[in-house]
């Protein structure tokens, strides 16, 4: 009976020490957790890591590349013309955020119906002048990168770029002694995204805007007085045009 009794106490107490045993070691594990996520905190999110940014696998670079645009359009807001422009563009990407290129763009404008019916109805010319060409320098900023699933068949990846556009536009005043030619500094901005096609292909949708000031002359007064080449003074008009384009990348 006593044999019993001390054998009880003595598995009782090996219980008793094998808790203990558990409990301090899941304690320990956990004080070592928190150890290792605290070390971890230390490495990855210290104070002096303050400038994070997103690591992207870019399909189509930019950066370091020279670019040759192709580009047509219209004009949307000439209250006297109609027709399209075309031109050239060349450029290069000093990196995949900014990039610089010269163009030339040539308008070939015609009356609209309102300018041709004023004229018959009249007797007269609207005072106005015609848009003839614009050469430019123009700054590029491309602050968005990203791509897009089509009807889950393809992936397109695009950009979104922003323009500062700083250059010359040439245009036609229209007096009745006979047309002159006359040009003026021109300044405006340009919203565009490129959607690649392959490595060194991508679509261009371009809208821009710009502003010259022009000075303006009366064509002729009602009744044809003597005082058809008064000047109206300077104006400044805007032009505003959405582009399409092919560019190609080197």
């Amino acid at each position: 009976m006593g044999n019993t009794t001390m054998l009880t106490k003595t598995l009782l107490a090996l219980s008793l020490i094998a808790g203990l045993s558990d409990n301090a070691f899941a304690q320990a594990q956990r004080d070592s957790d928190k150890l290792d996520i605290k070390k971890l905190e230390d490495k990855y999110w210290s104070a002096k890591d303050d400038d994070f940014s997103v690591v992207q696998n870019r399909a189509y670079s930019k950066a370091k590349r020279f670019f040759a645009t192709l580009h047509y359009g219209i004009p949307i807001n000439d209250p006297y013309s109609t027709g399209n422009m075309t031109g050239l563009s060349l450029g290069y990407h000093f990196s995949e955020r900014w990039g610089v290129e010269v163009a030339y763009l040539d308008a070939a404008y015609r009356d609209n119906d309102a300018t041709t019916q004023f004229q018959e109805d009249h007797a007269t010319y609207p005072n106005h002048n015609k848009l003839e060409n614009q050469k430019y320098v123009q700054l590029n900023y491309i602050p968005l990168y990203a791509k897009m699933s089509f009807v889950d068949k393809k992936i397109i990846y695009f950009d979104m770029g922003l323009g500062l556009i700083l250059g010359q536009s040439s245009f036609t005043q229209n007096v009745e002694s006979g047309n002159r030619n006359a040009s003026a500094s021109m300044y405006g901005f340009s919203i565009y995204q490129h959607y690649f096609i392959s490595e060194h292909f991508a679509i261009k949708a371009d809208f821009r805007n710009t502003w010259t000031p022009e000075e303006r002359f009366r064509y002729k007064l009602p009744g044809g007085t003597p005082e058809s080449e008064r000047s109206l003074g300077t104006k400044s008009i805007n032009d505003t045009q959405l582009m399409l384009g092919l560019t190609f990348f080197l």
